[in-house]
């Protein structure tokens, strides 16, 4: 694993040992915490796969546990790299899993609606019909391995707005959409500090891409949520921040304000490009990308930043042949 990211060994940290999985994307891993104590509690789960059990089983071993040790099992969101091992830990012990309740709500939705509504919503977003197969695949694949990770009846306890306790350690959730619909930050105290485990919120040096729904309906709100997530986390303090990507780091409010000059700058190019010449949300994306093949995560996003503009007034829109365009008001 990447030690630049270990963190020293501090009375603040000392209960706390955080876990590396590989990931395919920078900044090359994903990281889970054990919040140490009488009852364990992992928090998110790692990568799928083979890969992500061996590096579950060695990075506890390293901290002086197993997977059996872990008692409870907290996830910030539904998403590959958080929620991945949580069989693992299921076949080796019988910890108690929580999970945010709007993941129940999605696995409401049929497969085949998914589906539907993610090709349809690909095809309105401007992608090139040559694409389609591949890339709803891709997203189609994702939801489907989530699934298979955390089933419905894996999870104990679905996570709302109320405190809950785990163990003995009260947990405050703070609701955050915007990378995914189901993202949760986790708010606690340790050594007398408050601490917050982020997810992919508050991460250093980088900001997560704006997904909330993949390109399932909804995927036009993907900033908009975010956006309204950056607000509602400025009013919380915290000493330390414990992310699922990047170093642990103490500057929780920097950045979330990087977080949103960093929206509000991609939102200012965005509307820049718009008013050169109509356009879509592919085509944007692609030149963000710098090419059609590698717009991946950010095409979500591009439809989010466009959808935001419009609902600004900034911009319109017009449906044409089942492909959306957007051009200056």
């Amino acid at each position: 694993m990447s030690e630049p990211n270990r963190i020293a060994e501090t009375d603040l940290d000392a209960t706390v040992h955080r876990l590396e999985f590989t990931v395919d994307w920078p900044p090359g891993h994903a990281a889970a915490y054990v919040i140490s104590g009488d009852e364990p509690i992992l928090i998110d789960a790692g990568t799928p796969g083979e890969r992500g059990s061996e590096e579950l089983r060695a990075e506890l071993s390293e901290h002086g546990y197993g997977p059996s040790d872990i008692e409870h099992v907290l996830l910030t969101h539904g998403h590959t790299d958080h929620v991945g091992q949580t069989p693992t830990l299921l076949e080796a012990g019988s910890p108690t899993v929580y999970a945010p309740r709007q993941l129940r709500d999605r696995y409401e939705r049929e497969m085949e609606t998914v589906a539907e509504r993610t090709r349809a919503n690909l095809l309105e977003a401007g992608l090139e019909p040559e694409y389609l197969d591949s890339a709803s695949e891709r997203l189609l694949s994702a939801h489907r391995t989530v699934r298979a990770s955390l089933p419905e009846d894996a999870v104990d306890v679905w996570i709302d707005d109320a405190s809950f306790t785990v163990g003995t350690r009260e947990i405050e959730p703070i609701y955050s959409p915007g990378h995914h619909l189901s993202h949760f930050c986790f708010g606690t105290t340790l050594d007398g500090d408050r601490v917050v485990f982020s997810g992919d919120m508050a991460m250093e040096p980088f900001r997560a891409p704006s997904l909330l729904v993949n390109f399932d309906d909804g995927v036009e709100d993907s900033v908009r949520r975010f956006r309204a997530t950056l607000d509602r986390l400025k009013t919380y303090r915290f000493e330390r921040v414990f992310p699922g990507h990047g170093p642990v780091h103490d500057r929780y409010e920097a950045c979330l304000d990087r977080s949103i000059a960093d929206l509000e700058s991609k939102l200012e190019r965005c509307l820049e490009r718009i008013e050169s010449d109509r356009t879509t949300a592919f085509q944007i994306a692609t030149e963000r990308a710098g090419t059609e093949h590698g717009i991946g995560r950010i095409f979500a996003e591009t439809v989010g930043l466009v959808g935001y503009l419009e609902d600004r007034g900034d911009v319109r829109s017009v449906l044409e042949d089942g492909v959306r365009f957007y051009e200056s008001t």
